[in-house]
C-alpha cells in the first residue's frame, strides 16, 4: 500500500473512534413528550415539582382595557391532529386568548407558564426533557399579520428566542397569518448547548414564554388566538456507568435536598 493510502486510512479510522467516544451527544433515543394539552386547567404539571402548570397573559403598554384575556375551551380540538370524530371529545381542550390594543405598533402578548392563579401567580419556565431536537405545537389563526415566538432559556441561563415555521410555508418564519388550525415546529439549533463532558451530562433546556407580536400595519381591535398540544420530540439516551444513579435528580434530592 502506498504511504499516501496508508496515511488516509489511518486519518479515517481516527475520525471514527474519535465519533465513537463523543457519541453520547449523538441521537441514540428518540421520543415525543407533550409538555402541555390544555385539556383544561391543570392538564399538564412540573416535572421536577410535580406542581400543575399555570399559564397567564400579559399584554405590553397599549392593551385595551381588560386585555388580554384566557380562557380555556373545551371539547374543542384540531381535526388535523385529533380527527373529526376523536374517541373521548369531552376531555379535550385548548387555550385561547383575546387580545386588543388601543393603537396600532409592535404590540405583544406574551404566554407565560408558572405556579399558582390570581395575585399568587409566580412565573416558572419548564423544563424540558432531554436534550430537545424539536419543539411544535398547534396555532388557531384568524388571518391577522401577526407573529409568534417562543423563549428559551439554557442551562447557563443564556436566553435564546426561536420563531416557528410551518411546514407549507417556511419562508415567513413565525407568522400566523393564516385561517384554522396549523401545526408549527422549531428545529432546535445545534449553537444551543444541552449537554456538558460532566456527570449528569444532560444540560436542561427551558421554556420561558410564547410570544405573539402584531405587525404596525395589521388592525388590532378584539382578536382571537388559540393554542394546543405543546410537544417535544427529544433524545433520551444517557450513558450508564457504575454509578449512575447517584446522578438522578431523585438521588440527588435525596442526599442534598435538606442537607445542610
Amino acid at each position: 500500500m502506498k504511504r499516501g493510502s496508508l496515511l488516509s486510512v489511518l486519518l479515517i479510522l481516527m475520525i471514527l473512534v474519535s465519533g465513537v467516544l463523543g457519541a453520547d451527544e449523538i441521537t441514540l433515543r428518540l421520543e415525543s413528550r407533550i409538555i402541555e394539552t390544555w385539556d383544561g386547567e391543570d392538564s399538564a404539571y412540573f416535572s421536577d415539582s410535580g406542581e400543575p402548570i399555570s399559564w397567564k397573559v400579559r399584554g405590553s403598554k397599549f392593551s385595551a382595557e381588560d386585555r388580554p384575556l384566557l380562557a380555556y375551551v373545551l371539547g374543542e380540538w384540531p381535526s388535523d391532529l385529533f380527527g373529526s370524530k376523536p374517541d373521548d371529545p369531552d376531555s379535550l381542550g385548548i387555550v385561547g386568548i383575546k387580545g386588543a390594543f388601543d393603537r396600532q405598533g409592535y404590540n405583544q402578548i406574551e404566554l407565560i407558564p408558572g405556579t399558582g392563579s390570581g395575585d399568587d401567580f409566580t412565573a416558572k419556565a419548564i423544563p424540558l426533557p432531554g436534550r430537545v431536537q424539536m419543539v411544535d405545537f398547534w396555532v388557531w389563526g384568524a388571518n391577522y399579520d401577526y407573529y409568534v415566538e417562543l423563549h428559551f432559556r439554557d442551562y447557563q441561563g443564556m436566553a435564546h428566542v426561536l420563531t416557528p415555521i410551518r411546514i407549507e410555508q417556511k419562508r415567513e418564519s413565525g407568522s400566523i397569518k393564516f385561517v384554522g388550525w396549523k401545526n408549527m415546529y422549531i428545529n432546535m439549533p445545534n449553537y444551543i448547548k444541552q449537554a456538558v463532558n460532566y456527570k449528569p451530562e444532560l444540560a436542561t433546556l427551558s421554556l420561558t414564554k410564547i410570544v405573539f407580536t402584531t405587525h404596525p400595519a395589521e388592525v388590532v381591535t378584539d382578536f382571537y388566538i388559540y393554542l394546543d398540544h405543546l410537544k417535544v420530540l427529544t433524545d433520551m439516551h444517557e450513558s450508564f456507568y457504575d454509578g449512575f444513579d447517584l446522578t438522578s435528580p431523585q438521588k440527588l434530592d435525596e442526599i442534598w435536598g435538606a442537607g445542610e
